[in-house]
């Protein structure tokens, strides 16, 4: 009896932190169908964003003065700060152009900005074409992910899902059921937890993620008793001689 004590007890510390199939999986019970996307956000220019603003023409010599200046911004998986060129949008909501002067780009989308920017100089360069896009669009994952870290994205469309496939998926451990979006804006604080589990997923106002989102992915239970059992493991060449010496002993004292 007391040695099946014991093979139960060296059983129980080494499945501690086993992790369920069901726990691992993703959409479940996510059958063939085809639904109309009706969340897909489009992005306003912000205070701060820092934007490419490309001006082409058959004559080079007339786009000469829009050579852009240079702005800090985070480099992509470094963590350090990098040289971009852009246009910053200043606290008052406004770039400056050569040949326009101020521009109100603050509250407007990338494809109004560009109409406005592209009418106004036709009147200086006939043939003008522009292009403007995001040059701060990060985000940060953290938590249960392969690779935790602050991720530049080169457009203005990004779904959770996509971020967490950038930072190596999930781990054995992520509670899937729990991935917390923090989002700041206007000054507002949004936290929000998104259940990746379920398809409702793609109808959260979080599903596409903002510029300066962090996604935080919780561990499982399970982490905690993992992390039980790999010191059961690493230490088990002392552990299991006394227990195996104390059930001995008990053992002989109740005969």
């Amino acid at each position: 009896m007391p040695y099946l004590a014991l093979l139960f007890l060296i059983a129980f510390l080494s499945s501690c932190g086993s992790v369920k199939h069901e726990e691992m999986l993703m959409l479940q019970e996510v059958k063939n169908e085809i639904n109309p996307i009706e969340n897909q956000s489009v992005l306003k220019i912000r205070t701060d964003d820092i934007l490419s603003i490309q001006v082409a023409s058959r004559n080079p010599a007339t786009v000469v003065a829009f050579q852009q200046k240079k702005e800090n911004t985070a480099a992509s998986g470094e963590n350090a700060l990098g040289l971009q060129d852009g246009y910053r949008i200043d606290e008052e909501g406004n770039i400056y152009l050569p040949f326009l002067g101020q521009v109100q780009a603050a509250g407007k989308t990338l494809l109004t900005l560009r109409e406005e920017i592209t009418e106004r100089l036709m009147e200086f360069i006939p043939d003008v074409s522009v292009q403007v896009r995001f040059l701060n669009f990060r985000v940060t994952l953290l938590g249960e992910v392969f690779r935790p870290n602050t991720y530049i994205i080169p457009n203005e469309r990004l779904t959770i899902l996509e971020a967490i496939g950038m930072a190596g998926d999930f781990t054995p451990y992520a509670s899937r059921k729990s991935v917390l979006v923090i989002r700041e804006r206007n000054e507002v604080r949004e936290l929000a937890r998104i259940n990746t589990q379920d398809k409702s997923l793609f109808t959260s106002p979080y599903f596409y993620l903002s510029p300066n989102d962090i996604v935080y992915v919780e561990p499982l239970k399970a982490k905690q008793y993992a992390t039980q059992g790999d010191f059961f493991q690493r230490y088990s060449y002392l552990i299991i001689p006394i227990i195996t010496s104390f059930i001995v002993v008990l053992g002989q004292n109740l005969k």
